[in-house]
């Protein structure tokens, strides 16, 4: 068994590397472009362009953390790879026995890193520092520079001379952006470009007027975030990598971790899943048992109708029939109940048990059903092929009851082909339930994929894919495992 269980593991990673490489491609090749979609809702918004401040001269501050609610001296430590002696001898008012208060803003740096510093001030693109703190270097030469961790920083209280000067050019090539897209944006008869004698190579010092390509910059920043700025294969094989480390790109929406997002929605579509997946085997295995007991009689051709009916039902049709029946307004008046769709607490059944069954009865019955359907049918026709082996003869023959053959002999050498398809109708689940969690306003996986797919937020996106399948793949290798549980026949090697 263990060394079976090895090669299966050791065969997921071609079969994720082949999911993952098809996900990359598959949404690489989503009509549209996400930066670009941004980009156009920032103009939406009225933030086409904004004036621009050029800086000549900074006061250099103190680097603060801001104290969150609960946090300690050695969570901050722990954060900045520091010691809490090195917190405590920055900051004398903090008491080392005491709670820090929320908001409290408490020194890590006294002064500012030079890398941060050229960022922010525009010397320097974010993922090349370098040349913006030879600049400021260079511009301060009668500065001391100490270091912090390694990294060169600016003590507070030092006024720090940033530039002279700068010309669009310059601006353009750290914002990413053409020195075309300034001029547009700075049009001939503007109060920053009043003669039109503006160029690419005109100095521009500080406190001129100058209006920033805001949405060229946004589009350029977020296709640098998801890395449409540079060539498929290296984006492809830094995709790869980062999601072996579980390194997810975050929402290009919110700037939230992708997985954070994630683990926050799985919850309620695990309640959702959980309880489908009872509803489908509590029906569907005694259904098919009772119809292959019972062949070619009145209850089998209704149970059989009932099968081809719930496969040939779509789960949000047998849901919205279902809202029909039981909610006020549908076939009575007063209904049999009310389903809490914006009542949070009902979404999960730690917060509200009674909540909960309101809100996700429907659903998961019509997702259930809708899974137990297939599960029902090969069911019957795996017992119907069973009771005529001939072993189940000799059951019968010795004059055993009808449900201890049935239970004994015939039900547990039936599930073997019944699991197969258990682990496909579990698949089914996962995406079958994107529009009943749409439907039912549960914010859940198939919810936030629905809505990132629309706003097309590529890392959420990749990140939900790949969790979907890891779980597909996993959930086969626990039904092959399944094999040697309920026939005894089977053993690994």
């Amino acid at each position: 068994m263990s060394k079976y269980l090895i090669r299966r593991i050791l065969l997921v990673i071609p079969t994720m590397w082949l999911v993952l490489s098809l996900l990359f491609v598959a949404l690489s090749l989503i009509p549209g472009d996400a930066a670009a979609r941004k980009a156009a809702n920032l103009e939406g918004q009225g933030a086409a362009t904004r004036t621009y401040e050029i800086i000549g001269e900074v006061d250099v501050e103190n680097t603060t953390h801001r104290v969150l609610s609960g946090e300690t001296l050695d969570d901050i430590a722990e954060k900045w790879e520091v010691s809490v002696s090195y917190l405590l001898s920055q900051n004398p008012e903090v008491n080392a026995g005491e709670p820090l208060r929320a908001g409290l803003r408490v020194i890590v740096i006294p002064g500012q890193r030079l890398d941060t510093l050229a960022i922010s001030n525009d010397l320097a693109r974010s993922d090349e520092p370098e040349p913006g703190i030879a600049l400021i270097r260079g511009r301060n030469p009668g500065l001391e520079f100490p270091e912090f961790q390694g990294a060169p920083y600016a003590e507070a209280g030092t006024v720090l001379k940033i530039r002279d000067s700068v010309t669009l050019e310059e601006l353009a090539y750290v914002k990413r952006v053409t020195a075309q897209d300034w001029l547009n944006s700075n049009e001939p008869g503007s109060p920053s470009n009043p003669d039109g004698s503006l160029t690419p190579t005109t100095p521009l010092y500080p406190g001129d007027p100058i209006v920033a390509p805001q949405s060229e910059i946004g589009l350029a920043t977020s296709r640098n975030r998801l890395g449409l700025d540079r060539p498929l294969g290296e984006r492809y094989l830094d995709v790869i990598w980062d999601t072996v480390r579980f390194q997810f790109e975050p929402s290009l929406y919110t700037n939230e971790p992708s997985l954070d997002i994630f683990l926050r929605a799985a919850p309620k579509t695990l309640h959702l899943n959980v309880y489908a997946l009872v509803v489908a085997v509590v029906v569907s295995i005694p259904v098919g048992v009772l119809a292959a007991i019972r062949q070619d009689r009145a209850l089998d051709y209704v149970l059989r109708g009932f099968s081809i009916l719930a496969l040939a039902a779509p789960s949000f049709w047998t849901a919205i029939m279902l809202i029909v029946i039981v909610t006020p307004g549908g076939i009575s008046d007063g209904g049999l109940w009310t389903i809490p769709l914006t009542d949070e607490s009902a979404r999960s059944i730690f917060s509200s048990v009674p909540g909960f069954f309101q809100l996700y009865t429907i659903p998961a019955v019509a997702g259930g059903i809708a899974a137990g359907a297939g599960l029902m049918r090969i069911t019957r026709s795996e017992m119907l092929e069973v009771v005529r082996q001939d072993y189940v003869r000799t059951a019968w023959a010795k004059g055993l009851r009808e449900r201890v053959v049935i239970q004994r002999h015939v039900m547990r050498n039936a599930m073997v082909n019944v699991l197969s398809v258990f682990g496909l109708a579990l698949a089914g689940l996962v995406s079958g339930n994107v529009i009943l969690e749409v439907v039912f306003n549960v914010p859940g996986l198939g919810f936030l994929l629905f809505q990132r797919i629309q706003q097309n937020d590529v890392p959420v996106v990749y990140t939900i894919g790949f969790f979907f399948a890891l779980l597909i793949v996993l959930v086969n290798i626990l039904v092959d495992l399944g094999y040697a549980l309920v026939d005894p026949r089977i053993r690994y090697s």
